[in-house]
């Protein structure tokens, strides 16, 4: 069981994961990949981190951009688990758009 960050406690993690912002309830960050297959790659490596770390994140494909949105439906809201993989997706998105 987790438990959901308070706004202040987001405001300063989010500081340290670049381009993710949002709120309490959800926080996104929008991906352009180099091209759309390097988006869809993007998207299986995403996946396959997110089912070893058991926490799936809400994907919207469009064309190039890769939007992830995560929080922790069961808790209610953004928690360290949703930061754990924001950071994770940080460190593919970076092979992703070169």
């Amino acid at each position: 069981m987790a438990t959901v960050l308070s706004a202040e406690q987001l405001s300063t993690a989010l500081a340290d994961l670049p381009g993710w912002s949002g709120g309490t309830d959800g926080i996104s960050r929008t991906i352009t990949a180099a091209s759309f297959p390097a988006g869809i790659s993007l998207v299986t490596a995403v996946a396959d981190a997110a089912e070893t770390m058991n926490h799936h994140p809400d994907i919207d494909i469009r064309w190039t951009d890769v939007t992830f949105r995560l929080s922790t439906h069961s808790e209610g809201g953004v928690t360290e688990h949703d930061l754990a993989l924001a950071a994770r997706i940080n460190e593919l998105a970076d092979l992703a758009t070169r």
